[in-house]
């Protein structure tokens, strides 16, 4: 797929909140998402996470299963608990166990429509998902 695409004027194409202690993965993330049209906006530490959810209303929220403090899956109990939550994307460099037991968890919450990431996150994905419709 080409990522050379530059966004249209106008409305974007959405608010991604992207939730990772590292960085240097998310940067690539957030160029080709600003790349298409998206607002991005990254949080290091997810102890943020509430306040900025209700400051910035995402559309997508991009959460690393494992970090520091809050940790991915107390986002995603987080997202559980709205009405209507973003599109949600979770990505993890542990082992695909790890990421099972986490889908386990989202669906045992309500959380049935989540893309399950792998890092490093291959960039053509990313892209198909943000492109694709989501689920009802």
């Amino acid at each position: 797929m080409a990522r050379a695409r530059r966004k249209k004027e106008g409305p974007t194409a959405g608010r991604i909140l992207f939730i990772d202690d590292e960085p240097d993965i998310v940067e690539p993330l957030m160029a080709l998402a600003r790349g298409l049209g998206f607002e991005a906006r990254l949080l290091e530490n997810g102890s943020a996470f509430d306040a900025t959810l209700a400051a910035y209303a995402p559309t997508h929220v991009v959460v690393d299963l494992v970090m520091p403090e809050v940790d991915g899956i107390e986002v995603l109990l987080a997202l559980s608990r709205l009405e209507t939550p973003p599109r949600i994307m979770v990505m993890t460099g542990y082992h695909w166990g790890v990421m099972e037991s986490a889908r386990i968890l989202a669906e045992s919450h309500r959380l049935a429509d989540i893309a399950w990431l792998q890092k490093p996150v291959d960039l053509d994905r990313f892209e198909a998902l943000l492109a694709a419709p989501k689920e009802p």
